[in-house]
Order: structure tokens, then C-alpha cells, then sequence
């Protein structure tokens, strides 16, 4: 019952700590007391193709966050298991399943962000889901040759 409470407190806490930095960082617009003032065209409803991807880069970023505090939570775990095992076979067992799992979960994360990463970058995109601004080498190129 215990394990159960701690896990559920766990999650709310992970969940209104990202929460709280989603609107901290100024991800979600305020509304203003005009109907459509300048720059706040997504407030009013007026939404392009490159809004959602910029969501579902938000999104995935927000889950790879939580997901790798979570495998951050079971190598803890899977550490005090072994600290409290006593030696005992069954319950060193159990730890290293726990560690390895951590470890399988954190591979996991890392690929993931880097199959997105390729994707967007593929697409011309970079990690905030905007259109990546050339580089100075493509400027001066651009420069030379008319």
C-alpha cells in the first residue's frame, strides 16, 4: 500500500513540476483583452500546419522528460534494493532486474530523441519545431555566388 502511495505521490509531484515549467517558460499564450491583437493570432483560433508541429514537439519533449525522470526514480530504486538486500540472492536479483530495466528505459528515451531529432532536422526543422535560420557558411556562399 505504501509502494503504491509513494509511486502516486511521485507521479503528481513529476506532473505539476512540468506543468508548472510549461507555463513558466511561456509555452501557453495569455489571452489578452483585445479580440486579435498583433502576434497573438493562435490565441484567436488562426492556426497554421507548423502550430502542431510545434505542439507534438512540445509534447514529445514533455514525455521524454517524464519518461527519464522515471528511469532517473528506478535506478534509485533498483540501488537502495541492492543496499537493503542483506545479501540475500532473491532480492539482488530482483535489483538488477530493476537496474536493467532502468538502463533498457533510458535507451529507449535516447533513441527516441534522436529518431525525432533526425525527423525534424530531415524536415528542415529544428528542435523547437521552427524552420532552422542557415548557417553563416550557407549566408556567405549564398553571398558569393549571385
Amino acid at each position: 500500500m505504501f509502494k503504491k502511495n509513494l509511486i502516486a505521490i511521485i507521479f503528481l509531484g513529476l506532473f505539476l513540476i512540468n506543468i508548472s515549467s510549461v507555463y513558466s517558460a511561456g509555452m501557453v499564450p495569455e489571452a489578452s483583452g483585445d479580440a486579435c491583437a498583433a502576434g497573438t493570432a493562435t490565441v484567436c483560433g488562426n492556426y497554421e500546419v507548423n502550430d502542431f508541429i510545434v505542439l507534438a514537439v512540445k509534447i514529445s519533449n514533455w514525455i521524454l522528460r517524464i519518461v527519464g525522470s522515471l528511469s532517473l526514480i528506478m535506478f534509485i530504486y533498483g540501488g537502495l534494493m541492492f543496499l537493503i538486500s542483506a545479501g540475500s540472492s532473491d532480492a539482488v536479483g530482483k535489483a538488477k532486474k530493476i537496474i536493467v530495466a532502468a538502463v533498457v528505459g533510458l535507451i529507449i528515451v535516447f533513441s527516441s530523441y534522436l529518431i525525432i531529432k533526425f525527423v525534424l532536422q530531415s524536415m528542415g526543422l529544428n528542435w523547437q519545431g521552427t524552420i532552422e535560420k542557415p548557417t553563416t557558411a550557407t549566408t556567405l556562399k549564398q553571398q558569393i555566388i549571385p
